[in-house]
């Protein structure tokens, strides 16, 4: 996850920190706001992510955790104003986190500790995929679990029964804003 360190922790304040502590859904179950897990895969509609984030800032009870494919944080490198730099937007109000695929399996696991894209399923209230590339879309519909986002979406508790009565089990929603070229759209696969 990209995050600051803090000065008070860290004698290099301006460095990013590379092995943040693990993100766990349990230290922000009682937070009082809703969670938006907002992902977004290789399209060139991810340059729209900042304009996204910015339109959300607005509501104070949000907490937004941002999942970027590979593919997608290559059209946030800092290319233009339009295409910020990916560290740049942890900086919009409500973003609390932004986890990139290679954030999913930091250290070798052992039994016991947490999986990144099972902690972000129990996190999240709902997943919005914007913009969800062809690719992903494909990988999505096949089963793949190839990176954090399709892991997210493979564990996804669509009928709200993995985390059972009285630990939250509800039906959480999947929300996706397709976005690929007319051709992509209209083949046959697609369909």
């Amino acid at each position: 996850m990209l995050q600051m360190t803090h000065p008070e922790h860290d004698e290099h304040p301006t460095q990013m920190s590379s092995t943040p502590p693990p993100f766990t859904a349990s230290s922000h179950a009682f937070d009082g706001k809703k969670h938006l897990l907002l992902a977004a895969s290789g399209s060139v509609a991810t340059i729209k992510i900042p304009n996204i984030l910015h339109a959300l800032s607005t509501h104070p009870h949000l907490s937004i955790l941002l999942i970027l494919t590979r593919s997608a944080a290559n059209f946030l490198a800092g290319q233009s104003a339009e295409q910020p730099p990916v560290e740049s937007l942890r900086q919009i109000p409500n973003v609390d986190g932004i986890f990139l695929d290679e954030d999913e399996w930091v250290h070798p696991w052992t039994r016991g500790q947490g999986i990144l894209h099972i902690e972000l399923r129990r996190w999240a209230h709902v997943l919005v995929i914007a913009p969800l590339s062809a690719n992903t879309l494909a990988k999505i519909t096949g089963g793949f679990a190839d990176n954090l986002l399709t892991s997210v979406v493979r564990a996804w508790d669509t009928e709200g029964v993995i985390e059972g009565p009285g630990l939250g089990g509800k039906r959480r929603r999947i929300v996706v804003a397709p976005a690929m070229n007319t051709a992509m759209w209209r083949h046959p696969v697609t369909r």
